[in-house]
């Protein structure tokens, strides 16, 4: 139940409201200036390219077209790297409502530039590109020059340097406006939550292979036909099975060709010094060992990179970890059935796409700071599932392994439950986290398209943090964290999250703010949502908004949506779950006037969110019921 109204806190409430009147006003932007000149790209608020690209763009010397654009209602200058994203983002239903019009658009002009599409078709130029207005511009198309996104769009100031270029490198000459009608293949978040029954079939029939190396012949046993189990493992014929029988054996093992390591009840022993098992060969089976002894080396010296990407610095630094398994270049790499205690790392994958870990336990460091990863997976796509990690410091860690999928695992007293970086396309679903420092899953790096679907995080710092765009983020469960969810993401999807019991239930955090957020529930949270800054966000899509308690319909209508707007940024509304003094307040004639203009100025209110049909009940309800249940259980307890 509220606390009781009072005169202090109404007063002290409408103080609030009277000084947000006043700094609403602030925002006026005068349209009639002259128009803007171009700035440096690096001062603009950049959307487009994913950070791996971005990197390989810049250690390849690949030079990617860009846009600038000046909005009406809009203080930042918003920096496109890849016309194909400008383009999208221009076109994009209820843009200009958000934004308003654009007062300038300026793209890079490639006129009077030594440019050219390598052999494997990179855009390449000896000098930066110049700028030239949108409309000026001619555009070279369906041409063999390429970016690390996919095909080049490039233009020109001048429409005979655009003709030679196109003669050298293949395409035809467009204007802007027909640019504007190109349909650009770019994944939204409604076609990437598509993908994830897909994206599920793939991992099934990903394990479905890599379970076929349970299935091996039995040709060697150590201790009846071979003294260790390195001689064993020397001894068997490819696409066997090596079976090592009950006991310690204290040793380290190295595998290099086709066969299965079968161990159960078995317990290796590496001394604490290094790996315990490596693995260099395609298609290795490890079942069923209880595995210590491993060594306590985490970063290796950065300084002896073996390659010369441009990641070979962190793929050195990380990817040599001491580990209880370790597979460098070896694809359908199978681990299953392993217990393991570590004070480095569980299972270290480097290229080693197809390997699919299950049914491991790895026991990490009690403080994350003295241990290291569960999993690392690296340069491959991977399955990790049904296992748990407890301790160290990230449970699945993720580098360039595009298409992983990580499910069904526990994760309990991590710094990261699910930590990815540089990796898109992925799979993040139906997992448990509990205890971690920081937060349960994490999404670093601005990649594309992953989907994070069906987790249940409480009692972290955080609950899922995502970067990047175009991703999927539905049906998970976010409860008692210091920050349940951030909309970093550009152009993602959220929906059907439960977010209950938190400090902060989600943070808008994207300057430039694009995403769908609709048929979320916020319940008991301190804040339901907080605010940076940017233009009005919207948190309605199809007429329909999000549950959050202590909403409430001052007209009295019913039915499955409020017939006021909401907003959980607001200096009354936020309060209105909190105390009846917000209540009575929040019917005050000036409140309603300054609410129905933030729902039609587009750029009004610096910070602000609104639900312009916020729903009459949770459109979780079962899920809400079992958190609650759930909840008061554990408070009992």
């Amino acid at each position: 139940m509220r606390p009781a109204l009072t005169t202090v806190q109404f007063f002290a409430l409408f103080a609030v409201v009277l000084c947000t009147l006043g700094f609403a006003t602030s925002f006026v932007v005068d349209t009639t200036s002259a128009r803007p000149d171009p700035v440096a790209f690096d001062t603009t608020v950049q959307r487009g390219i994913t950070m791996a690209d971005e990197q390989i763009a810049r250690n390849q010397s690949i030079s990617v077209p860009r846009a600038e654009v000046f909005y009406s209602q809009y203080q930042y200058v918003v920096g496109y790297v890849g016309l194909d994203q400008a383009v999208t983002a221009l076109t994009e239903p209820g843009h200009e409502q958000q934004f308003g019009y654009p007062l300038a658009v300026y793209v890079s002009d490639y006129s009077d530039r030594p440019v050219r599409c390598g052999e494997d078709g990179s855009l390449r130029t000896a000098a930066p590109p110049d700028w030239v207005e949108a409309n000026q511009a001619h555009y070279v198309v369906d041409g063999a020059a390429r970016v690390p996104s996919g095909p080049a769009v490039v233009p020109f100031a001048d429409r005979d340097d655009a003709a030679a270029f196109a003669d050298t490198c293949g395409g035809r000459i467009i204007d802007w406006e027909a640019l504007k009608t190109r349909s650009f293949d770019l994944e939204q978040a409604t076609a990437v939550r598509e993908q994830v029954g897909p994206r599920r079939s793939e991992a099934d029939a990903a394990v479905e292979t890599a379970r076929q190396r349970r299935t091996r012949p039995v040709s060697v046993e150590v201790g009846t036909d071979a003294p260790t189990v390195q001689a064993a493992v020397d001894a068997a014929p490819p696409n066997t099975t090596v079976v090592v029988p009950a006991g310690t054996y204290d040793e380290q093992v190295t595998i290099d060709k086709p066969l299965t390591l079968s161990g159960p009840r078995a317990t290796l022993d590496g001394g604490g010094n290094s790996t315990v098992v490596t693995v260099t060969a395609d298609r290795v089976g490890v079942t069923g060992f209880e595995i210590v002894g491993v060594g306590n080396a985490t970063v290796s010296d950065p300084t002896k990179a073996d390659d010369s990407a441009w990641d070979a610095t962190v793929t050195t630094a990380y990817g040599n970890s001491d580990a209880a398994v370790t597979g460098r270049n070896a694809s359908g790499l199978y681990v299953a059935n392993l217990t393991v205690e570590t004070p480095a790392s569980g299972v270290v994958l480097r290229r080693a796409s197809g390997a699919v870990v299950e049914n491991v336990t790895v026991n990490g460091t009690a403080d994350w700071q003295d241990g290291f990863m569960g999993v690392i997976g690296m340069h491959g796509s991977i399955v990790v599932q049904d296992s748990a990690f407890n301790g160290g410091r990230d449970g699945v860690y993720l580098h360039r392994a595009d298409g992983t999928a990580v499910r069904n695992n526990t994760f309990r007293d991590n710094r990261f439950g699910v930590h990815l970086m540089y990796t898109s396309r992925s799979l993040v679903a139906d997992n448990v986290a509990r205890g971690q420092e920081y937060a349960g899953v994490v999404v670093m790096t601005n990649p594309v398209a992953n989907t994070i679907v069906g987790n249940d995080v409480r009692h972290a710092g955080s609950g899922v943090m995502l970067a990047g765009s175009q991703s999927y983020i539905a049906h998970n469960v976010v409860v008692d964290t210091t920050q349940a969810m951030s909309t970093n993401a550009d152009r993602s999807l959220y929906e059907h999250n439960v977010i209950y019991g938190n400090d902060i239930g989600v943070r808008a955090s994207t300057v430039v703010p694009s995403n769908i957020v609709t048929a979320n529930d916020f319940i008991a949270n301190d804040r339901h949502a907080v605010s940076g800054p940017g233009p009005l966000r919207v948190y309605t899509h199809d007429g329909r908004g999000n549950y959050w308690s202590g909403a409430y319909d001052l007209t009295g209508g019913a039915g499955s949506a409020l017939t006021q707007s909401y907003s959980p940024t607001d200096s009354v509304d936020r309060r209105l779950h909190q105390t009846d003094a917000a209540i009575v307040l929040r019917s005050a004639p000036s409140v309603r006037g300054l609410r129905a203009l933030r729902g039609t100025t587009p750029g009004f209110r610096r910070g602000s969110i609104v639900d312009r049909a916020p729903l009459a009940d949770p459109a979780n309800p079962e899920t809400v019921r079992r958190v609650r249940n759930e909840t008061s259980t554990e408070g009992g307890s």
